[in-house]
Order: C-alpha cells, then sequence, then structure tokens
C-alpha cells in the first residue's frame, strides 16, 4: 500500500499526465446555476451568453481551474 501512495503523490505532482475527455459539471452561478460539459476539447455551457458567443465566464472559469490538465489549445483563455 506504502508504494501506491508514493506512486499517487508522484502522479499529483505531474498534472500533465492527466487529461480529462469528457465530463459534466454544475455550475453555481451568481444569478443561476449552469451546467457546463466538456467533451474532446469543446466546451458547451447552458448559459445565454454561450449560446451566443461560444464561450462565457463559466467555461471560462473551468479553464483557469483545469489548467494545464486541457490540452494546450484550451488554455488559451483571454
Amino acid at each position: 500500500m506504502i508504494s501506491k501512495i508514493q506512486k499517487a503523490k508522484e502522479y499529483a505532482s505531474e498534472p500533465h499526465r492527466i487529461q480529462f475527455k469528457q465530463f459534466t459539471v454544475q455550475f453555481d452561478g451568481i444569478h443561476d446555476g449552469h451546467t457546463v460539459t466538456y467533451n474532446e476539447g469543446q466546451w458547451h455551457c447552458d448559459c445565454h451568453y454561450f449560446e451566443g458567443h461560444g464561450i462565457c465566464s463559466h467555461t471560462m472559469a473551468m479553464e483557469r481551474v483545469l489548467g494545464v490538465m486541457l490540452p494546450e489549445r484550451e488554455q488559451e483563455t483571454p
């Protein structure tokens, strides 16, 4: 078990080894809750702003939270 704990620590110190492929999160916004999804590099949010712009504060926040664990092109948030 000790070797597994050590290996987990090693992996955690190398987040570039982890890449998210697909997930769904519930984002508690200031005015309302929103569902944000990520699927093979593509973001989607059910908020009105995302619908018209293809990006929103919710998806940009997720990019910042996930940082290096997203593919390089996904980190280029203004």
